[in-house]
């Protein structure tokens, strides 16, 4: 891969999430195959709904809204870019919309096995 900047479409090409609500695409870019760790690019469209119930994880989740924004429809809050979140493991979240569209950076880490 190396150690040079490169743009994300020069590695890959928006994909649709599978499971997700319609209006959601990334980039992968980084993946651990061992541990399952990655981070990515997310971008929701305008107008984009997310699920009816909170989201929860089996990994650390870090999320720093680069462009656009959310609002989070449980906390009745709204996020513009510059924001971030940590939400650990298992922890309730959400649901989301991005009634501007919004583009996230994210880091999803899964703890090694037994060291929780």
């Amino acid at each position: 891969m190396g150690r040079e900047f490169k743009s994300p479409e020069s590695v890959s090409n928006w994909k649709t999430i599978p499971n997700f609500p319609a209006g959601a695409e990334e980039i992968i870019l980084y993946r651990d195959e061992n541990s399952g760790t990655y981070a990515r690019l997310l971008r929701l469209a305008p107008g984009f709904t997310g699920t009816d119930k909170p989201l929860k994880h089996d990994f650390d989740e870090v999320v720093y809204i680069v462009q656009g924004g959310i609002v989070d429809r449980l906390a009745k809050k709204p996020y513009p870019a510059g924001f971030y979140a940590f939400f650990p493991e298992g922890l309730e979240h959400g649901p989301l919309d991005a009634p501007v569209g919004a583009i996230f950076i994210e880091f999803r880490h899964y703890k090694a096995k037994g060291k929780k």
